[in-house]
């Protein structure tokens, strides 16, 4: 599976995981362009703890998106560099009707698409 956007089809970076969180499966990823065109900052800024369910509304929170953090370790004589994330109860989720939405409608914003 690459790291296209769910949004745009195009290469999402290292930027958040689209994970189902019954599965605890990444299913798609989600560039930062779509992320700001759709959401604005409320993602790297809200703060999610104790949040139960969608972060956009009262529905269960079935995809959870976290950011994919990078980190660098020395291996020997080399300097291995890797990212990963991690889904905790400080991770923002979304319903599957946001999710939805936002895959089978992208954002419409210029942004997204350059």
């Amino acid at each position: 599976m690459g790291h296209r956007c769910i949004a745009c089809g195009e290469p999402a970076g290292y930027n958040r995981a689209v994970v189902d969180t019954v599965g605890g499966v990444r299913v798609g990823a989600l560039c930062v362009n779509c992320e700001r065109a759709e959401f604005g900052r409320s993602l790297e800024r809200g703060r999610w703890r104790g949040v139960d369910g969608c972060a956009f509304c009262d529905r269960d929170g079935f995809y959870a998106l976290p950011q994919w953090v990078p980190d660098c370790r020395r291996d020997d004589a080399a300097l291995v560099s890797t990212v990963a994330y991690e889904v905790t109860e400080a991770t923002a989720t979304v319903c599957d009707e946001h999710l939805h939405a936002l895959r089978d409608d992208p954002p419409r914003d210029d942004r997204a698409r350059k």
